[in-house]
């Protein structure tokens, strides 16, 4: 009895891991305003087109996106490119509107209140795209990153826009 619920259990493990995998690209708006992943892209590199890869190759692009982002916000790619090529996260990450639909993805796979206001918004999407989805409830309070984005927000809030 015991071996047939190990090989269950291990069966179930197996194809959780493999849903995880398989989630693909959704870049719709879904919430995310372009106010909002302006800022995260603000905060990240000032909104550098032009960035390119840093530490190591390990963060790429406007947005600064690693491989890991990259796959688990559903591979985006660059139109005709394939996202079995060990170098189309790369070449997406280093694209605006590619990083900006891996950005999109990515919070539709993982949106949720990780500030504990009850609330779903901006400071919440900017936490999931700096701490990850698995673990955005760390505070970004104080980081350069967290004050380069609220100077960003309160610019589009003067303005009268919606963040």
């Amino acid at each position: 009895m015991r071996v047939v619920i190990s090989v269950w259990l291990a069966s179930l493990l197996v194809a959780a891991v493999q849903a995880q995998n398989n989630y693909q690209c959704d870049p719709s708006p879904a919430g995310l305003s372009d106010n909002c992943i302006g800022c995260i892209c603000e905060a990240s590199t000032n909104c550098n087109k032009t960035s390119q890869c840093i530490s190591g190759d390990s963060f790429c692009g406007p947005f600064l996106i690693s491989r890991g982002f990259w796959i688990d916000g559903g591979s985006c790619v660059l139109a005709n490119d394939n996202p079995s090529d060990p170098a189309a996260w790369k070449r997406c990450a280093l694209d605006l509107v590619c990083s900006a639909n891996t950005i999109r993805s990515y919070i539709n796979r993982f949106g949720k209140d990780c500030n504990g206001d009850q609330l779903v918004t901006c400071e919440d999407y900017v936490m999931i795209h700096k701490n990850g989805g698995w673990n955005c409830g760390n505070s970004l309070q104080g980081s350069k990153f967290w004050n380069i984005f609220q100077e960003c927000k309160d610019t589009v809030i003067a303005r009268g826009l919606n963040i």
